[in-house]
């Protein structure tokens, strides 16, 4: 077992900006909105915020098969992973300067592909929020950053 918490060394992540058209809209494109999937974090780091879906790769495991499987575990859907968006660094030290967290995660354009939205495991919500209404969430700025940065490559 890996240990999360002041690791030896940094911890290889992934996460993914999954977009869908929402088809509540009707009528030609311009009236087809897309939505992000965003989830509020269970665990530390970072608990409560509201985040993108991810975790850490298993041994073997390619970024694209982690990054699905991280998704399915999260919210029970299925998505295709695309292409990388960003690769980010996340670092937390404690009040005596030690690393408590250090993650290397690298983040993914996913598509849905099929299932019902629900939160699992370390997830305690699951939303699919509307591009633009991201600014009422509490984002990281790295978060919002790769979502923008998903949705233009989209």
């Amino acid at each position: 077992m890996d240990k999360r918490t002041y690791p030896e060394a940094p911890i290889v992540g992934v996460g993914a900006a999954v977009f869908r058209n929402d088809t509540a809209f009707t009528g030609p494109p311009p009236l087809h909105r897309s939505s992000v999937l965003l989830i509020k974090r269970g665990k530390p780091p970072l608990t409560e915020s509201w985040s993108l879906p991810g975790g850490r790769v298993n041994d073997g495991e390619s970024l694209k098969e982690a990054a699905a499987r991280e998704v399915k575990e999260e919210c029970d859907i299925d998505v295709d992973v695309r292409d990388l968006v960003k690769l980010y660094e996340y670092i937390e030290r404690d009040k005596d300067d030690a690393v408590k967290y250090h993650y290397i995660v690298f983040d993914f354009m996913a598509e849905y592909r099929s299932g019902e939205l629900k939160a699992l495991s370390d997830a305690r919500d699951a939303l699919w929020v509307d591009m633009g209404d991201l600014d009422r969430f509490d984002l990281t700025d790295a978060a919002r950053e790769i979502i923008r940065e998903g949705f233009v490559m989209r």
